[in-house]
């Protein structure tokens, strides 16, 4: 069953059940692709995708495992127990407590176990819609991304009971391509000065005529610019009359 959630130009593929303890993402062709991949190209994403978490030899082992444990176990509690009822000795069996460690570490080994493996296969999920999500999201004219998504469902259960589920979905972004990582980065370079086309005014410059003037006309208070001139260059005034 292929999923259109709020957004429009989203399709979520969800994981369906194709055995015992295997699970695989749909793949029916969903309509909302057509004239942007088609459906031979999606089955064949898909298939890559499912083969690559397909594999369930590590669960196998490990159940395999976890069943001698408790097997072990038992038969070491049986044991135990009758040789403690035809012997005199009334005190703890240490057959029982072997039985006792064989199923802790079994369990414990167990739990451990489930977990390392679904890490690894939530990895190389990731991992293969990441490749085929570089196949598709330069394709032109419309680019599409696809990316895992992770969601919790809570389902109702015997007597108003609620389950906390972790579900997982094949999402496929259509017209958005997968940006290759462009970070902004922060500079604490200092911006140029702008430049103006105009000349800078120097606040601190002498005033005109403050050290080369010597001396002023006495008739028409022009400055005496040459401290050799005799007279003055706009009246004509001699500068040694007085």
């Amino acid at each position: 069953m292929i999923d259109v959630r709020l957004n429009p130009n989203s399709v979520h593929i969800p994981l369906v059940s194709a055995g015992c303890l295997k699970v695989e993402f749909d793949s029916t062709y969903p309509i909302h692709l057509n004239g942007i991949i088609s459906q031979y190209e999606f089955q064949e994403s898909i298939k890559k995708i499912n083969r690559r978490i397909s594999s369930n030899k590590s669960l196998l082992i490990l159940a395999i495992l976890f069943g001698l444990s408790i097997i072990g176990g038992i038969i070491f509690f049986i044991i135990g127990g009758t040789t403690r009822i035809n012997s005199r000795y009334k005190g703890f069996s240490v057959l029982i407590g072997v039985g006792i460690a064989f199923t802790t570490i079994g369990s414990i080994f167990f739990a451990f176990g489930c977990f390392a493996i679904q890490s690894r296969r939530i990895a190389r999920m990731r991992q293969a819609i990441a490749e085929e999500s570089m196949k598709y999201s330069s394709r032109s004219p419309i680019p599409c991304s696809w990316r895992l998504d992770t969601s919790r469902v809570w389902l109702q259960g015997y007597r108003y009971r609620h389950n906390n589920q972790l579900v997982y979905h094949l999402v496929i972004d259509i017209g958005r391509s997968a940006a290759p990582g462009s970070v902004l980065y922060q500079s604490n370079q200092v911006a140029p000065e702008p430049t103006s086309i105009y000349g800078r005014q120097d606040y601190y410059a002498p005033p005109p005529y403050s050290s080369t003037s010597t001396g002023f006309c006495s008739n028409c208070s022009a400055p005496k610019n040459d401290s050799s001139a005799k007279f003055c260059s706009s009246c004509g005034q001699s500068f040694n009359k007085y």
